[in-house]
């Protein structure tokens, strides 16, 4: 399955829920399988919710390596 997260395409693993009718789709780089993002959709019929309506969608844009946990990339220390 090909996705598209932030104009990147990508493959995506993808699990649907049986109970809830949402599909979780989790997207990985076609070259590096760096994982990209995510997106969630309604599958079938729940409550007030179509099929087809986007219930959340991730990327992410940035990874940094930090020195200590809770540092920031480009900050000093470990202040949040």
């Amino acid at each position: 399955m090909w996705w598209w997260t932030a104009g990147r395409e990508g493959i995506a693993l993808a699990h649907v829920d049986q109970q809830s009718g949402d599909r979780t789709a989790w997207i990985f780089g076609r070259k590096t399988y760096a994982y990209l993002g995510s997106r969630g959709v309604q599958v079938k019929q729940a409550d007030d919710v179509k099929p087809g309506t986007v219930l959340e969608y991730t990327a992410v844009l940035e990874r940094a390596v930090v020195d200590a946990q809770k540092q920031r990339h480009g900050a000093q220390g470990t202040g949040a």
